[in-house]
């Protein structure tokens, strides 16, 4: 079936039930809708070659499969998931912000970039009730480390007993407080020696995030940050929110950075992973 430019940009649906929102920044978030279209960021000896926005969607380069709540429910079904990251699911579920906790799609492709980057120490910025936290912990070695900060202590105290239920407790450095100035602390400790990183935070501050989080990933090593296509409202021109505003402006900024290569992908509510350049 033949669709129009509008029609594909435009074309985004609500995952329901299982989904498991992925935001969590302190601000209201509705969720929860796949793209249409996702962009792949392309390199010519490190150098971006680019392409107007509006000349990635054309013929030939718009294959799209609709995304219904049946066919979500299959493909998540699919997908193994831990008895311990199914009770944490059920339990945020039923919470009045239930739509934050990341999906499971979303925690399954990290935990398979994880293992492909055998990778040692990792940095969470926003955990919530610990879904992610969990799958990333799983995903990394016994003596693997991830650092993950949040704000509310409250729900840290949640997050800390999955992921003592979980058995990686080991593994969890839980940070309470400001992320700005505790993940500073680990740059002003000259550290560079992480291998992913992955940003769910306040939208207005994600940019300040990654470039923090850009200094200590090695060269090789992930930055991801969620929550990029913002529930459809990023190609809405009627939507000028600081929250929308702050988002199209980091997927821009993203573009042109020639630190890294970029991928983005409809997953969640989308994500940018950021591949650093460099030489180890």
């Amino acid at each position: 079936m033949t669709m129009t430019r509008t029609k594909m940009t435009m074309m985004t649906m609500r995952v329901e039930k299982m989904a498991g929102m992925a935001g969590r920044g302190r601000v209201p978030l509705f969720r929860r809708r796949v793209c249409a279209r996702c962009r792949r960021g392309v390199l010519d000896q490190h150098q971006r070659r680019r392409r107007p926005l509006s000349s990635v969607v054309r013929s030939g380069n718009d294959k799209f499969t609709e995304m219904t709540s049946d066919l979500y429910s299959y493909m998540v079904n699919l997908n193994d998931e831990s008895p311990i990251l199914g009770e944490i699911s059920d339990y945020t579920t039923g919470l009045p912000a239930g739509h934050m906790k990341s999906s499971p799609e979303q925690v399954r492709l990290f935990a398979l970039l994880l293992k492909m980057l055998r990778a040692q120490r990792a940095i969470e910025i926003g955990v919530f009730t610990g879904y992610s936290t969990v799958g990333i912990a799983q995903a990394l070695p016994e003596d693997g480390v991830l650092y993950a900060f949040e704000r509310d202590p409250e729900i840290l105290k949640v997050a800390k007993g999955f992921c003592e239920k979980a058995g990686v407790a080991h593994k969890v450095k839980a940070i309470e407080g400001d992320a700005a100035v505790e993940v500073q602390r680990l740059v002003d400790q000259g550290r560079s020696d992480f291998d992913f990183a992955f940003i769910d935070a306040n939208k207005r501050a994600q940019k300040a995030y990654y470039e923090q989080c850009l200094k200590l990933v090695r060269p090789g090593g992930l930055v991801v940050v969620d929550n990029v296509l913002w529930y459809g409202r990023v190609v809405d021109s009627e939507r000028n929110d600081k929250n929308t505003i702050a988002i199209r402006e980091l997927n821009q900024y993203l573009r042109e950075d020639d630190r890294i290569e970029l991928t983005v992908l409809p997953v969640g509510d989308g994500i940018a992973i950021c591949r650093k350049l460099g030489e180890s």
